[in-house]
């Protein structure tokens, strides 16, 4: 257990402190740094951490100590930071980094120290500058040749956590169906009345009418989505946090941000990433390809028991789920925000392109309308007022 204290700024991250915190984990044996200049970085991409890249610069030379590192603490917003620690973000990544990340069968960035605390709500993770590898950029979307070494490392993942016990004593991780993850469905149906208000008209009648069918089947997907075979996903994998490559030559990609990680059916990472991070153009002409990669790589890596069929029924059932992010964005962001606009216009064309073409709706019809219970709570407010 650490006893150095938790940075509650960036301010507080100073020279001497990332010397102790650098020797505590034996990444600094006499070196001390004496500057750290930092720059904050991935401003106007999450809402929930604050990131900085700081370099070190010491007293003296020390092989194998690291020239940069990033920094990443909750974000200061209180709302942002409150519904994160509620839902255990900042505290799986945490753990995640610090006991999985050497393991967890893809490669992943490397932490160098990591410390939190649940009841001030203070968290820090040093880890691995990846500034020499090319970050994934989701507005411009995903290749093809991306697409499938994504596919075939995501099955790797998920083969390595495949109906695991290991998994299930992970009891930090939950399964899509958790009372945490359930709240998905109180967040969009928030979100509806303004995504109608300011995007409706970008959308057919049948697509307007697609959202309001699917608002109240929500939770019993997020049911069919725990059932076994389950297996450890990213849960948050689009293009934003891929980088291609690795530091040592012999990765084709590295992950970050993992506060989203959930047991679940494997195709959910598959179908999140091609439901959000790929161009329609690109999707339609190679998907059946791309999750058949996915599929055949659980197969060399010991999957049994999963047919094909399940694996494509899954995939698409996910594509259908993938509607609440572009619809959540949109009812929430901000419509300065260029970029975050041109991405949350990207994620619902993207995904509504993809829930047409392969007719996802139709699970739909073998799901019971069971609004969450906050969710009906709100509507008879609003009909008493």
């Amino acid at each position: 257990m650490t006893s150095l204290s938790i940075p509650a700024t960036m301010d507080d991250v100073t020279p001497e402190w990332l010397t102790a915190a650098l020797r505590e984990r034996g990444h600094l044996r006499e070196a001390r740094v004496v500057e750290a200049p930092r720059q904050r970085i991935g401003e106007g991409v999450g809402i929930l951490g604050e990131l900085a890249r700081i370099t070190l610069v010491y007293d003296r030379e020390e092989p194998g100590a690291p020239q940069t590192l990033i920094a990443k603490i909750p974000t200061a917003d209180p709302g942002g930071r409150g519904v994160a620690h509620m839902l255990g973000f900042y505290e799986k990544e945490r753990r995640i980094y610090d006991e999985l990340a050497h393991r967890i069968g893809v490669r992943s960035a490397r932490a160098y120290y990591t410390a939190g605390d649940p009841e001030s709500v203070q968290y820090i993770i040093l880890m691995e500058d990846l500034a020499g590898l090319r970050l994934g950029d989701q507005v411009a979307g995903a290749s093809a040749e991306e697409c499938f070494t994504l596919a075939r490392e995501i099955g790797k993942l998920h083969a390595r956590w495949w109906n695991a016990p290991e998994l299930a004593a992970l009891d930090w991780i939950p399964r899509g169906n958790d009372p945490v993850n359930l709240m998905a469905a109180v967040a969009f149906a928030q979100a509806v009345e303004p995504f109608l208000q300011n995007f409706g008209g970008e959308l057919s009648e049948f697509e307007r009418g697609l959202v309001l069918r699917y608002m109240h089947r929500m939770n019993p997907m997020q049911d069919r989505f725990s059932q076994v075979p389950e297996t450890l996903c990213h849960g948050d994998l689009r293009l934003d946090n891929v980088f291609w490559g690795s530091p040592e030559g012999d990765a084709p990609l590295t992950l970050v941000d993992w506060q989203i990680a959930v047991k679940a059916r494997g195709p959910y990472d598959i179908g999140y990433f091609m439901s959000q991070s790929v161009d329609t153009p690109v999707r339609r002409a190679h998907e059946r390809d791309i999750v058949r990669a996915y599929y055949d790589t659980l197969l060399e890596h010991g999957v049994r028991d999963y047919s094909w069929e399940q694996c494509w029924d899954d995939y698409r059932m996910t594509v259908m789920w993938c509607l609440t992010y572009p619809v959540v964005s949109c009812g929430s962001i901000d419509l300065a925000n260029e970029r975050g606009l041109a991405l949350a216009r990207a994620m619902l064309r993207r995904a509504l392109d993809a829930i047409l073409d392969l007719e996802a709706y139709d699970v739909l019809d073998t799901l019971e309308e069971r609004p969450h219970p906050l969710v009906l709570e709100a509507a008879a407010a609003r009909q008493q007022g």
